[in-house]
């Protein structure tokens, strides 16, 4: 038992349902009681619990609930039966006493109860540590599986060794992984609202167009629905993996689609008040690009920031060679600068690290797709317009290659 001279380290009692004869003594040993209805953790700070039921009929009354306390209780009572005793031991209760026990022995039983709990609830914590751990790692594997395609033991052979590489415990590795891996489904969706928000006007655009053919209309309508699907999902996505954080960009950027929502399914197409609200789309999509990428830093990751831009350049510039097409006095003047920005950019992403062999046949085919808009975009008339969509739509494709294999990228993923 422990020494009853020693002062509590938690010294409310909370009393149910009122104080006990041996309050005025516990008082004196340094107790703070406090009398309760009902037993329940208390807002202001850690506490014991102390349920009185001076005969059998107050027992009773307490049996009659089956709510856990959410703290430790000693029971002063009559000695409970063995169903009743199990059934106040789910509810909380540590340790009992007579109704009627000396007051050191129960200012005794509750130190004892108090370093019961504490242990109780080490072991607990513990416990839940280990059980993250092993969801972090189940989490990592499965990431790692799908992005390499690669079963159990070989996934869990990677983080294994990745912990010894770096000398780090597995579980941190684990959950590297997996936050690695969210932020770059974050950054290739935020990204992908960025072209989106142009591809849909392309696309509209492309359906006013007076030499399009039906079936080439019912197709390029299809392809809009599924643009504007898959900025719906991308929002929703987003939310999930942000969990509340950056709610004022994402906001922002589900505002902007809204408008342009609404503007595409206008009766009376309006090409340049569709222009106007991706615009607005395209730039929250980049202030949210930019907060993601300050998360990845100087990481691998970052890198898909650059990649998913790429996305953006190839579909804007179909956009504005359409619009020059279709819209008298359209300002082209951005066409040039356009160029030169992707051929930058691209080049970047050539040049880093990452950009190693195992993605050159990725690159091969954005290279093919880049000369075939390029093609489109130097015809000024006849088949111009096919062209530019034709090789926007390829470009598009193969960049989405390129950044599915980036993603699935071992550098990438660890970090």
């Amino acid at each position: 038992m422990p020494d009853t001279a020693s002062a509590p380290s938690v010294t409310t009692l909370l009393c149910c349902p009122e104080m006990p004869p041996q309050a005025v003594a516990l008082q004196a040993m340094g107790w703070s009681l406090r009398a309760v209805a009902e037993l329940a953790p208390p807002a202001d700070g850690p506490a014991l619990g102390l349920l009185w039921c001076p005969d059998r009929t107050a027992l009773a009354q307490q049996l009659h609930c089956e709510r856990a306390f959410g703290l430790p209780v000693v029971l002063l009572a009559p000695p409970p039966d063995a169903a009743e005793r199990r059934a106040l031991q789910a509810r909380g209760a540590l340790a009992w006493l007579p109704a009627d026990a000396e007051a050191g022995l129960l200012a005794d039983t509750l130190l004892w109860a108090q370093d019961l709990a504490a242990q109780l609830q080490a072991r607990d914590s513990a416990a839940q540590a280990r059980l993250d751990e092993r969801k972090w790692t189940e989490r990592a594997k499965g990431l790692l599986m799908q992005a390499r395609g690669i079963d159990e033991a070989a996934a869990f052979a990677l983080l294994r060794n990745t912990a010894m590489q770096t000398q780090s415990k597995l579980p941190e590795v684990a959950r590297g992984v997996v936050h690695t891996s969210e932020l770059a489904e974050a950054l290739e969706r935020a990204g992908a609202q960025r072209m989106l928000s142009q591809r849909l006007v392309k696309l509209q655009a492309l359906r006013q167009w007076p030499r399009l053919a039906p079936p080439e209309k019912r197709e390029a309508q299809a392809l809009l629905d599924a643009s504007a699907e898959r900025v719906a999902a991308n929002l929703a996505r987003l939310a999930e993996l942000l969990r509340h954080d950056l709610a004022e960009e994402l906001a922002e950027v589900s505002g902007a689609w809204a408008q342009l929502d609404e503007a595409l399914g206008s009766r009376q197409v309006d090409l340049a008040r569709s222009d106007r609200a991706a615009q607005r789309l395209l730039e929250s999509s980049e202030a949210l690009v930019t907060r993601l990428s300050e998360r990845a830093g100087q990481r691998p990751v970052g890198l898909l920031a650059q990649v998913t831009r790429l996305r953006l350049l190839s579909q804007r510039l179909a956009k504005q060679g359409l619009l020059a097409q279709l819209l008298p006095g359209h300002d082209v003047s951005g066409l040039a600068g356009g160029l030169d920005e992707f051929i930058k950019a691209y080049d970047e992403v050539r040049a880093a690290p990452l950009a190693g062999p195992a993605l050159q046949p990725a690159f091969a085919a954005v290279d093919e797709a880049w000369l075939l808009l390029l093609r489109g975009l130097r015809v000024e008339q006849g088949d111009a317009v096919q062209r530019m969509h034709q090789g926007s739509e390829r470009l598009l494709q193969a960049l989405e290659v390129l950044i599915q294999a980036l993603q699935g990228s071992l550098q990438l993923i660890l970090g």
